[in-house]
């Protein structure tokens, strides 16, 4: 085979093409790095005219991907070397590649700036600064800006901080101050950008404010949203044509339609007043009353026209309200008001980079984005004409580099082009940049890539050959099956557009099939098939709520229906979901086939394993941790790559404690987790001692007194520990943190120590990543115990933590978890894509100041007098451009997720009610073009807002069509697709019994002990092993029920006792934890929650007083009650009680007492039958409860006890029945605590007045 034949038409093109600037859009697994490490390979070995490799510039995306290259340039020189050992230029090539510029651009700016730092005002000894120090040399700068506006007491800057600085302190215009410089670090020129953007404000009086950058985005939204909204009255009279009875609705409808029309047709007209016309075309439509229709109509399609008119009246209501609010004066005269206050703001921006300079230069540091502004700045320099050009030290480079190859290119940003610009022969009549990437691919906006660099070549570049701008397509996937290939191409076909996606997905677009699958040689294998959407319908509906907890004071009947079954929130769902799919594919199917994948290493096919399988989601946060659990608790091996956790494992924690008390020893809460670690193991006892030595000192003082004491071992302890902590203090004083650290971990024995624990080898594997930060940080300015203790405080609150150590590697056989993000560049033969329910981030658009790299500022309005703020036009503009670019960011990350699996491809999500969320999608894909329409793609929430819509149209996804109940058919266009779908639709009461119960473990391995054949001769320990195996604890009994229970859990489970006729008190079962309320979406108060109120004002009135309503209104003054609580009391049932016959008396006697907690010991036997045995006899349970009331007269006790409970006629019984054993306890209380006999007991029902005694 020639080496030509080795790749496709387009591949070759790529690597021979010489004719200028290239622009390679490589689809997913097109094989662009082999493309890449090729054209390499043949510019070195060209024969007629080879480039030596250090006259190549290799930039790449990551070090990982620059060692790659570096190796398989290696290799590839190596193989040549074999073929042809006697060529000097091939040896030459591999003594070239050790200095070779194959790097990223943060590399290659540091060896720009290190090897001309005369040029610039910088230390040559510089070092880059760690991420953390440079953060908190950041916050102290701004600090500082901060003081000294203080002391100034400019009148600008406390109006500033008035309009965005927060209620309480200055942090939030901190926060925005901190968050726009780092903003502008992805702009060539920071200082201009600001300049340039906060004049762009200073609009002029009598400017159209559709001429301004922000009135242009605003005025494509308008347009999109109308030709939506034209589409959806057309679809509306397209129905009323054909519907009986609803003929007198087409002349309104048509006249709805004329309006939209009107506002569309000034979309084209030239002038100058084009907002204005638009505002008042917008504001004037009105919507006449529909006529009424006669009793022949067709109800089905009435109902569907009208729910059409009304979406498109909420739609022109949402534009006036947010988008085209005000006219071309107000918003200038907003403009001009915001124009000081953003100057002003950008004014201390620039006083944080001048501080914060001044700081980096004192320590000779730089950060990575210094790298890349000095190096722009040694590359350029500033013509006649303000113009930027090629410095001479970037015409040297120029000259150097023969070609410039650039890998990720839709990764790039501002500065980076820049770069790149001065160094590359773009002003020559051959231009010599290679660029390759996948603009479909583009994911890194938040890092401030600019996929808009990516897209411009793609639009104006030729793919004419010759062309010295020219474009080649790679469009062939060598990476997955056909199945999975057609999946994803039915899918983005239909959903990613310019408006979406910032790029048409056609044909020329999508992927074609080019991996060589063999055929399976087995009968007894499945590979490949279908791909899968299951959706999960969660559902909130009353009968799916697990457990009602009730309060003896809500409820209404004598019945209780609790239950213990476990309900899951919707992430466990989804997680049960997951794992129950992967074990149908790990094991055999009816017909004892098993899922099989191509071993490429092998050559052949193999059952499948847990490595095989990726479990892509969009944020691991909050997530991956219920995926871990529920798959472990499956049987599942896994393995989550979080990025967080290494603060949060015990060995860190101690660990970090003893560090804070080696620097302090006077601070209590880590002592004490010292204290009670194995690394001085003070048992509880010893802990009560030592605080018994100073019950009021510091827990470190009394320690001293403890050990200056000498009583005892625990004495003899304290002082032990006391003399290591104190040689450990002096060692803090001249040893560094990492050497500190390591001498701890073998001094007290505790590496070791954990080593031996479950999971020792991770948690050794943690403490050594904890001694390697430690020695990083000793690396920085910041050195010493007491700053790395800050340091470490401040790594958890900037970055909220650091991902525990990796002890797995690529071989070990579990199922992985990671983002969507960390899988760019790898592929699995399976791939789950989960959390497709999930809705996207869009929480960046509400913050108070917006920021865009072309449209710059977009502040809210705030007038702090009046207390009134309100997005600005500016703002809105630009919250509908970031909404646009993370929708399109969102689109590419789902197409990066899709075509990452190689065999299988499984998406899941879950939708609160399938019906309405398939209705929807129903709505949405009704439309006859292949590409689903713009505005529908806009109003996506998540994944499967595009996903169900694409798949609805599928000829033969009936299912999902079929699964919800519609009134009409479906009249959009259905396609008559490759792609393979199976779609399944869940109930959570489906997944409610994933988990492999701990019964399921016993039984099976029970069932594995009974399939062992028993050894015909006994062994020597068979008795001793019959006797450990036999033992049984003597208090069991005892083990199993509560150190305490209240009166009204009592209660309750009598209630359960004899509702089942049972003989003895039922055992301890944990409390089932109610939603809460804001999650129940309850409204006003429950039975439970007034009775409480009313427990609560009877305890506190003053009975000698009249005026209840007044008593009850102080409370409210006192903020004891709430106005809300206070309306829930009927003080006309308190009077009722006072003027009952038991009020009287209560009300004369001397000594009232109301609301009278209570504990007391009883025997376990009067609840547990089964306790009474010799063994448990002297068993005790705590009893507590609260007495509502009770008074004392002359011969006795009278024990009243108030229940808000409904009593309906003729149950009167039922309820002396359900508190009898509550009573008998309070009057047992009451007597043990008094001395006194209680000589009545009475409930009083609040509900009908009557007093009933026992």
């Amino acid at each position: 085979m020639s080496e030509k034949n080795k790749w496709t038409e387009e591949q070759w093109e790529a690597i021979t093409g010489n004719d200028g600037n290239l622009l390679v859009a490589a689809a997913a697994g097109a094989g662009k790095t082999a493309v890449l490490v090729e054209r390499i390979i043949r510019k070195i070995t060209d024969e007629k005219n080879p480039v030596d490799i250090d006259k190549l510039l290799v930039v790449t995306f990551t070090n990982a991907a620059a060692t790659e290259m570096r190796e398989r340039i290696a290799e590839a020189i190596s193989e040549r070397v074999e073929k042809d050992p006697g060529s000097v230029n091939i040896q030459r090539q591999l003594t070239l590649l050790g200095k070779a510029s194959i790097t990223t651009i943060h590399s290659f700016c540091l060896d720009v700036i290190r090897s001309n730092f005369q040029q610039i005002n910088i230390d040559p000894g510089f070092r880059i600064a760690d991420e953390t120090e440079s953060q908190l040399m950041k916050l102290e700068a701004l600090s500082e800006v901060f003081d000294e506006q203080y002391e100034i007491g400019n009148a600008e800057f406390f109006e500033l901080l008035e309009c965005y600085g927060g209620n309480r302190d200055d942090r939030a215009l901190q926060d925005m101050v901190l968050s726009l410089y780092d903003f502008i670090q992805s702009s060539p020129w920071p200082e201009e950008w600001l300049e340039k953007m906060t004049e762009n404000l200073n609009v002029p009086d009598g400017t159209d404010f559709g001429e301004t950058p922000w009135g242009k985005v605003l005025l494509d939204t308008v347009k999109i949203e109308f030709e939506g909204l034209k589409k959806m009255m057309t679809h509306a009279l397209d129905i009323l044509k054909y519907a009986q009875g609803l003929e007198k609705y087409q002349a309104v409808y048509m006249d709805d339609l004329a309006n939209i029309e009107a506002v569309l047709k000034l979309f084209n007209e030239s002038g100058k007043t084009q907002w204005d016309s638009i505002f008042n075309a917008i504001n004037n439509i009105e919507f006449a009353t529909l006529p009424r229709c006669g009793k022949e109509v067709d109800k089905g399609k009435q109902e569907i026209v009208k729910k059409i008119r009304d979406d498109v009246k909420q739609e022109i209501k949402k534009l006036r309200e947010k988008i085209v609010i005000s006219d071309s004066e107000e918003i200038i005269i907003d403009m001009k008001n915001l124009y000081p206050k953003m100057k002003y703001f950008a004014g201390l921006v620039k006083q944080l980079a001048q501080k914060y300079e001044k700081k980096k230069n004192y320590k000779s540091v730089v950060d990575f984005n210094d790298l890349e502004h000095f190096c722009l700045e040694i590359l350029t320099e500033k013509a006649e004409d303000g113009s930027v050009k090629p410095s001479k030290v970037a015409l040297g480079y120029k000259e150097r580099f023969e070609e410039i190859l650039v890998d990720e290119y839709q990764d790039s940003n501002l500065v980076q082009e820049n770069i790149i610009g001065m160094i590359s022969r773009k002003d020559t009549v051959r231009p010599n940049v290679f660029m390759v990437g996948d603009v479909k691919q583009s994911i890194y906006r938040f890092r401030q890539a600019k996929p808009e660099l990516f897209l411009e070549k793609y639009n104006t570049y030729s793919p004419d050959r010759g062309n010295p701008y020219r474009k080649i397509l790679l469009f062939k996937n060598f990476r997955s099956r056909k199945e999975v290939v057609d999946a994803v191409n039915f899918l983005f076909k239909q959903i990613m557009s310019v408006s979406v996606g910032e790029l048409d997905y056609t044909d020329t677009e999508a992927l074609n099939p080019g991996a060589v699958f063999p055929e399976k040689d087995r009968e007894d294998m499945i590979v490949g098939g279908e791909a899968e959407l299951h959706l999960i319908q969660t559902g909130d509906k009353e009968d799916m709520t697990a457990f009602e907890n009730e309060s003896e004071e809500g409820q209404q009947n004598g019945d209780e229906d609790e239950t213990d079954e476990e309900m899951l929130d919707n992430v466990q769902c989804e997680a049960r979901l997951v794992a129950r799919r992967i074990l149908e594919m790990m094991k055999p199917d009816e017909e004892g086939r098993h899922f099989s994948v191509f071993d490429k290493n092998k050559n052949e096919y193999r059952k499948l394993e847990f490595r095989d399988i990726v479990i892509l989601l969009r944020t691991t946060r909050n997530w991956a941790e219920v995926f871990v659990d529920e798959l472990s608790m499956m049987g599942i091996p896994v393995f989550a790559d979080t990025g967080t956790g290494l603060f949060k494992t015990v060995e860190v924690q101690v660990m970090l404690s003893l560090l804070q008390i080696i620097d302090n020893p006077l601070q209590d809460i880590p002592l004490l987790s010292v204290l009670r670690s194995p690394i001085v193991g003070f048992t509880t006892d010893e802990l009560a001692e030592l605080r018994l030595a100073d019950k009021k000192a510091l827990l470190y003082e009394a320690m001293k007194k403890l050990a200056e004491s000498g009583q005892g071992e625990t004495a003899a302890k304290a002082l032990a520990f006391l003399e290591k902590l104190q040689k450990w203090r002096e060692m803090s004083l001249y040893m560094s943190t990492n050497r500190l650290l390591w001498h701890l971990y073998n001094d007290t024995g505790y590496y070791s120590m954990v080593g031996a624990m479950p999971a020792g080898e991770q948690r050794q594997a943690n403490l050594r990543k904890l001694f390697e930060r430690a020695r990083q940080f000793e690396e920085t300015s910041y050195k010493g115990l007491f700053n790395f203790i800050n340091f470490i405080d401040k790594l958890k609150s900037s970055r909220g933590d650091m991902g525990s150590a990796k002890i797995l590697g690529e071989n070990d056989n579990v199922v992985r978890i990671m983002s969507i993000h960390k899988s760019k560049g790898l592929e699995f033969p399976v791939v789950i894509l989960a959390g497709c329910g999930k809705k996207f981030n869009m929480q960046d658009m509400n913050k108070s100041i917006l920021l865009h790299q072309d449209l710059g500022f977009g502040p809210d309005v705030v007038d702090h007098r009046l207390r009134l703020s309100w997005p600005s036009a500016a703002k809105q503009a630009i919250r509908e451009k970031i909404k646009a670019e993370t929708l399109s960011e969102e689109m590419r990350i789902l197409y990066v997720a899709l075509t990452r699996a190689r065999e299988k491809l499984i998406i899941t999500g879950a939708v609160k009610d399938a019906g309405k969320t398939v209705g929807k999608w129903l709505a949405s894909a009704e439309v006859q073009e292949e590409k689903l329409p713009s505005y529908e793609m806009i109003k996506a929430a998540n994944y499967l807002d595009w996903i169900g819509p694409a798949l609805i149209r599928h000829k033969n996804c009936g299912e999902l069509r079929d699964s919800v109940s519609i009134e009409k058919d479906f009249n959009g266009q259905l396609w008559d697709d490759p792609s393979i779908w199976s779609i399944k639709i869940w109930n959570k009461s489906d997944m409610q019994n994933g988990r492999v119960s701990d019964d399921q473990v016993e039984s099976k391995f029970i069932k594995w002990l009974d399939s062992l054949e028993e050894s015909e001769e006994p062994s020597e320990y068979t008795e001793e092993i019959v006797r450990r195996l036999s033992w049984n604890y003597a208090y069991a009994k005892a083990s199993r029920i509560p150190a305490k229970v209240s009166v009204t859990e009592l209660k309750r489970r009598y209630n359960i006792m004899v509702s089942e006729e049972a003989m003895d008190f039922p055992d301890y079962l944990p409390t089932l934890i109610k939603k809460p309320m804001f999650l129940e979406g309850k409204k006003g108060l429950s039975y439970a929650e007034k009775g409480t109120i009313l427990h609560f004002v009877m305890q506190h009135l003053d009975y000698n007083r009249e005026d209840i309503e007044a008593q009850i209104e102080e409370m409210v003054a006192r903020d004891l009650l709430t106005e809300q609580q206070a309306k829930t009391v009927d003080t006309d049932r308190i009077r009722r009680f006072l003027k009952s016959p038991l009020g009287k008396r209560m009300l004369t006697s001397k000594s009232i007492n109301r609301e009278v907690p209570f504990n007391i010991e009883i025997p376990c036997y009067e609840l547990y039958r089964e306790m009474g045995d010799a063994v448990c006899h002297g068993e005790t349970i705590l009893l507590q409860g609260v007495i509502d009331c009770y008074f004392e007269e002359p011969d006795g006790i009278v024990l009243v006890d108030y229940k808000t409970d409904y009593v309906s006629p003729g149950n009167v019984e039922m309820i002396k029945e359900r508190y009898r054993v509550q009573i008998h306890y309070y009057a047992r209380a009451l007597e043990m605590l008094s001395g006194k006999k209680v000589k009545e007991k009475y409930i009083y029902l609040f509900w009908n007045g009557e007093a009933l005694k026992f």
